[in-house]
């Protein structure tokens, strides 16, 4: 079978939803993804899909989206999610999807690549590890819900 890298079209919408939700539970997360079909086209604004198929459908799809560090003064690269189906693990399915989003990124000007890995997807630090990624412990992610922003928008 012949191993395909393309962009998401609007009909790999609902499998992509389903590989993040299947991210979820492999992960053991405890939050539920509120993705759906339809959030995700509205979101091709923001972010960039990259998907990986062969004759037996989509394998895996590598999100992203562009930000800026003020400390590099540098556009970058941030992987949402790079998720491949179960049966087609080990087969650098992976790391293709992850080169043609980085090339997606470069022409736009992405100059670095920045991820986070939930703390039990031990088997996706050791891939970024291998890619030459450096685990960062100095940063902390902090996250503030929906319902915390709308409270510290409308605070005094």
């Amino acid at each position: 079978m012949t191993l395909i890298i393309r962009p998401m079209r609007e009909d790999d919408a609902p499998n992509v939803v389903a590989m993040v939700h299947g991210l979820a539970r492999d992960t053991g997360s405890d939050v539920v993804p509120k993705l759906t079909p339809e959030s995700l086209i509205a979101a091709r604004d923001l972010i960039d899909v990259t998907i990986a198929e062969d004759d037996g459908g989509i394998l895996g799809a590598c999100l992203t989206l562009l930000t800026y560090s003020t400390w590099r003064d540098a556009k970058g690269l941030y992987v949402v999610d790079l998720f491949i189906d179960g049966k087609a693990r080990n087969r650098g399915i992976g790391l293709k999807l992850l080169r043609e989003a980085g090339r997606r990124g470069r022409t736009k000007g992405a100059r670095f690549i920045k991820l986070e890995v939930y703390h039990t997807n031990e088997g996706a630090a050791r891939f970024y590890e291998r890619l030459g990624f450096v685990r960062n412990d100095k940063d902390r992610l902090f996250v503030l819900e929906e319902n915390r922003v709308t409270a510290l928008l409308s605070a005094e």
